[in-house]
């Protein structure tokens, strides 16, 4: 890992008063939560869309301009 951003885990850890692994571990459990879910949306989408199918860019680029409405 890059040591800059060791030096920011490490700074946020002393405002935690938690340790790096806890910080990186949590961090990790969140990204994983964030995928599964967008998976999970997007399979649904797929599942409900009745016309020709989306690429995952197409799909993106829908839930991009849906957000910015």
């Amino acid at each position: 890992m890059p040591k800059q951003l060791v030096d920011r885990i490490d700074t946020q850890t002393k405002l935690q008063g938690s340790s790096r692994s806890d910080f990186v571990r949590q961090a990790v459990r969140k990204q994983l939560a964030l995928l599964e879910r967008w998976d999970a949306i997007t399979k649904e989408a797929r599942n409900q869309y009745g016309g020709s199918p989306l690429s995952e860019v197409e799909v993106a680029e829908l839930v991009s301009k849906h957000r910015n409405t």
